[in-house]
């Protein structure tokens, strides 16, 4: 999906450029979609507003659509370290509540998102992030998860697709009711859908 040369031959100090001009490009795509529609963007604006040359841009990125899908996996790299980080004992599969407590800061963003030719895209690539997580969560919390006709993958990816639909639904609702509550509900119906998913003892005659 992303240009970029493989990490064993770049050099630290060249990571660290990188890593900036990535979050420059990153961060004028943002602006510039809280102000037009993502179709009204050229590459030039994001240019403009990050001040950074088009070589630059063209050495990491194909176009606008493959800076937006970067972009969203270098923000859930980011929360996914710090969730992962600080998760302890807890029982959370996922950071619901910090991934609603940031859509809902920046809903004029989600809503430019969701009349952009990418909201699929973007969706497609957060609920393949958020199973990813999911699956490996369950692996540490209940070994057990799934059955043989719903892998874990599968109970995973649809968890994840579940998670993001929600997130729609709670935005079309104003963001209501809070992102801890919605945390709460999320992880209620995956603690209770791997109970009834769970394989029953056979009773004997």
């Amino acid at each position: 999906m992303m240009n970029r040369p493989p990490r064993s031959v770049r050099k630290k100090g060249e990571d660290r450029r990188v890593v900036r001009t990535r979050q420059a490009l990153g961060s004028a795509l943002v602006e510039l979609m809280l102000a037009r529609r993502f179709d009204d963007i050229s590459v030039q604006q994001v240019l403009d507003r990050a001040r950074v040359g088009r070589a630059t841009f063209y050495a990491h990125f194909r176009n606008k659509n493959d800076l937006l899908l970067s972009d969203t996996e270098r923000f859930w790299g980011v929360l996914e370290r710090s969730f992962l980080a600080s998760v302890g004992d807890s029982r959370r599969v996922a950071p619901v509540a910090e991934l609603f407590a940031h859509v809902a800061d920046y809903h004029r963003f989600t809503r430019a998102l969701e009349q952009s030719a990418l909201r699929e895209p973007v969706y497609d690539l957060l609920t393949g992030l958020l199973a990813r997580l999911i699956e490996r969560r369950m692996a540490e919390l209940s070994p057990a998860a799934g059955t043989p006709s719903l892998p874990p993958a599968a109970t995973a990816r649809m968890f994840g697709a579940a998670l993001i639909e929600m997130m729609r639904w709670w935005l079309n609702r104003g963001a209501q009711p809070g992102a801890r509550e919605m945390d709460a509900q999320f992880h209620e119906i995956v603690w209770g859908g791997l109970a009834r998913m769970a394989p029953q003892p056979i009773e004997s005659t």
